[in-house]
């Protein structure tokens, strides 16, 4: 039987491919699973019209994430934090701060598990910190991008 991939099937075939399998093997695996549609006019012209909105997806999702690449490689990031005598920081600059900051003064939302420390913050100063960023429906768009990270101290009130 001949048939169209709609998904990518390790050693078998790849989205778009036209290829002669066993009737049963597609009729009673592929078929079911939606793995494959059986070939003909309507399904090369579905199958198709799938492709070009793809490509029209990557496209977007690669101009959005270069689009925030450019915005943090021009932004200088700024992290406050609470210090007592001598600007001893209380406790770490973490992930999950970086990525709160990212947000206020950029405007992306970066998850944590994005953000790369080598080790926790622990002083003031400037740090170099990567920022991984991934397209969750294109995994193979991905780029990382090195942001400088100001950590500044404020005095903590004495209560």
């Amino acid at each position: 039987m001949k048939v169209i991939f709609i998904q990518n099937v390790p050693n078998l075939g790849n989205f778009g491919e036209i290829k002669e399998v066993a009737d049963g093997y597609a009729r009673n695996f592929l078929i079911p699973k939606k793995y494959v549609l059986p070939y003909n006019e309507k399904n090369f012209k579905y199958v198709g019209q799938i492709k070009k909105n793809l490509e029209i997806k990557y496209t977007r999702e690669q101009d959005y994430i270069n689009e925030i690449k450019h915005k943090l490689e021009k932004s200088s990031i700024t992290v406050l934090v609470n210090v007592g005598k001598n600007n001893k920081i209380y406790g770490s600059v973490t992930k999950e701060d970086i990525a709160e900051a990212i947000e206020q003064q950029v405007g992306y939302k970066i998850s944590k598990h994005n953000i790369k420390l080598e080790h926790p913050i622990k002083e003031i100063g400037v740090f170099s910190v990567d920022v991984i960023l991934s397209s969750k429906m294109f995994p193979e768009i991905s780029t990382v991008v090195h942001t400088k990270i100001w950590v500044v101290g404020k005095e903590k009130e004495n209560e």
